[in-house]
C-alpha cells in the first residue's frame, strides 16, 4: 500500500501543476501535512515549486514534479538511451524499422482475446494491459471517436530527443485494437495528456463511457 508521501508524487506527476488545497481536497489531509510531505519532497528533490501571477490578487504557488521525478530508468541507461536515439537522427528507415519492431514486440506482450468482445469491451481491456506500462491509463468515447489517454509520459526525454517512442506506443495500440490511431496530442510539446483517437466510423453508434 503506497504512503501519503508516494500518493502525493503521484497526484504531483499525474496533474503536472497542483496546489496544496487541491492535494488536501483529494486526500483528505490537512493543508499542513501536505506542506510537510512536499518540504521533504523538495528537498529529495522530486518536487519544486513556482508562483503563478494571476490578473487580480495574489499569486498563488503550485508543485511540480522535477525530472528526477519523472524519470523511469536509472540514470546511466537513461544516458545510453539518449546517446541512441541522437545518433538515429532522422534517420527515416531506421527509426521506422526501429518502431516496427518495438511496436509489434509490445503488441505481443499485451495481447487480448477479441473474438466476443463489443469494441469498448476491447478497448477496456487494452488500456487496462497497457497501463501496466505506463502507455495509456484511461479512456472515453466521444462523437468523433473512442479517445485514450495517459497523464503521466513514461520517457519523457526520450520523446524529447526522438519521435520513435510515440510513434511505437501508436503503431501498437493500432495493433492491438486493430484500428488506425492518430495521436492528438503529447506531453512532451506542452499538453496535459498525451491522447489518442481511435475514429468513429460514419452510422457507427456511440456510447458514452469512461475507463
Amino acid at each position: 500500500m503506497q504512503g501519503t508521501r508516494e500518493r502525493i508524487l503521484d497526484l504531483v506527476v499525474e496533474q503536472r501543476e497542483v496546489r496544496v488545497e487541491d492535494l488536501a481536497t483529494e486526500l483528505t489531509i490537512t493543508t499542513a501535512a501536505i506542506r510537510r510531505h512536499l518540504d521533504h519532497l523538495r528537498a529529495d528533490g522530486l518536487v519544486d515549486v513556482k508562483a503563478v501571477k494571476q490578473a487580480t490578487g495574489r499569486p498563488y504557488h503550485v508543485y511540480f514534479a522535477t525530472e528526477k521525478a519523472t524519470q523511469s530508468v536509472p540514470p546511466a541507461y537513461a544516458d545510453l538511451l539518449e546517446r541512441m536515439l541522437k545518433s538515429l537522427g532522422e534517420r527515416e528507415d531506421v527509426i521506422s524499422t526501429v518502431m516496427t519492431s518495438v511496436a509489434e514486440s509490445l503488441a505481443l506482450k499485451h495481447r487480448v482475446e477479441a473474438s466476443g468482445l463489443t469494441e469498448q469491451e476491447l478497448v477496456a481491456k487494452v488500456t487496462a494491459s497497457l497501463r501496466e506500462e505506463g502507455i495509456l491509463d484511461a479512456w472515453r468515447t466521444e462523437a468523433d471517436g473512442i479517445h485514450l489517454v495517459n497523464g503521466r509520459c513514461p520517457y519523457h526525454k526520450a520523446a524529447e530527443i526522438s519521435k520513435l517512442p510515440c510513434e511505437s506506443d501508436k503503431r501498437a495500440i493500432e495493433l492491438l485494437l486493430g484500428h488506425d490511431v492518430e495521436q492528438l496530442n503529447r506531453i512532451v510539446d506542452g499538453a496535459s495528456c498525451c491522447e489518442y483517437l481511435v475514429r468513429a466510423q460514419p452510422g457507427q453508434p456511440q456510447i458514452i463511457e469512461v475507463g
